[in-house]
């Protein structure tokens, strides 16, 4: 990975912004220590997300809901700016976001309707293993059936994210050092979990517009980073 300090990031940025383009990576440095990288953006979905009304149909109504466990506020309410198939993107999801598409909960169909088709939805694989494990939590709710129904979720989220209906960025050693650098410059203001920082790492590193994601705690952060959310809270209230 190239190497270049603020000053000859500021007077070379087209060489550099080229070098990017050819596939490589550029550090950038002030004084010697890292303090971003230069990556060529993410590309758009070989395919797009596909309907998986059929997906929700099949799965159990949980209640509470399967992604109220995934986060500690859940983000509710109706006075919310809503995600729309118009919203531009790229857009990151979360556990909590992703959840809902493939299992029936409140706000489930209308936030399927938005995305389903786009070709800019960005998932990694905490996301994945998020949904699972809050999933994985309610077997014993099932009885004799959570076998199959967990097999088959888990092959539509492998399908999908391995198949090429999402923009997958990957967790790597640079994204766990923007979670640290991130968890010291909020110290002051927001205590976060480390799963929290992470994505809001990877959505930041993957160079979103935006982040859709039903935990209050992440939503209130990534504004206040500049980050929007969906379905984000219009009076940036907690739940």
């Amino acid at each position: 990975m190239r190497r270049a300090g603020i000053r000859e990031a500021r007077q070379n940025l087209s060489v550099l912004l080229q070098f990017v383009a050819e596939g490589h990576e550029i550090l950038i440095t002030d004084r010697g220590r890292p303090v971003a990288r230069l990556v060529a953006p993410l590309p758009l979905s070989p395919k797009p997300f596909p309907d998986r009304s059929a997906c929700r149909r099949a799965m159990p109504r949980l209640q509470p809901p399967v992604s109220s466990s995934l986060v500690d506020t859940l983000l509710r309410g109706r006075r919310r700016i809503a995600v729309r198939e118009d919203t531009p993107g790229p857009l990151y999801l979360d556990g909590s976001a992703l959840t809902k598409l493939y299992l029936a909960e409140e706000d489930s169909e209308s936030l399927a309707r938005a995305l389903t088709g786009r070709r800019d939805l960005t998932v990694s694989d905490l996301s994945v293993t998020e949904v699972m494990t809050g999933f994985g939590r309610r077997l014993p709710e099932l009885g004799r059936q959570r076998a199959g129904i967990a097999g088959q979720l888990h092959q539509l989220l492998i399908e999908d994210l391995e198949g090429g209906a999402f923009r997958r960025v990957e967790l790597s050693p640079a994204t766990f050092r923007a979670a640290e650098r991130l968890a010291l410059s909020l110290a002051n203001s927001h205590t976060l979990r480390p799963r929290q920082l992470l994505h809001l790492a990877l959505a930041l590193t993957a160079g979103v517009a935006a982040v859709v994601t039903f935990d209050a705690e992440l939503t209130i952060t990534a504004e206040g980073l500049g980050l929007p959310t969906f379905p984000g809270a219009s009076r940036r209230r907690r739940a």
